[in-house]
C-alpha cells in the first residue's frame, strides 16, 4: 500500500497557486476558494513533486523545441 490517502485529476493551466507551512507539512492551494482544490506534502513528498516536475518540463520543452 501507497502513502496516498485519495486518487483525483486535475487540469491546471494559468491558475493562483499558493502554499502555507503548516508544521511538517507544506499545503499547496492550486485555484481559488471555490474553485480549487489544495494539495498536502510532506518534506519528502514535496522534493519528489519537484523531481517529477522538473523532469515532466523538460521533457514536454524537448519535445516542442525546434532544434
Amino acid at each position: 500500500m501507497s502513502d496516498v490517502d485519495v486518487t483525483a485529476c486535475a487540469w491546471i493551466d494559468n491558475c493562483a497557486i499558493s502554499y502555507t507551512i503548516c508544521g511538517d507539512e507544506v499545503e499547496f492551494r492550486v485555484g481559488g476558494d471555490l474553485d480549487g482544490f489544495c494539495l498536502t506534502t510532506t518534506e519528502t513528498g514535496l522534493e519528489t513533486l519537484v523531481a517529477k516536475s522538473t523532469a515532466a518540463l523538460n521533457a514536454l520543452r524537448a519535445e516542442h523545441s525546434d532544434g
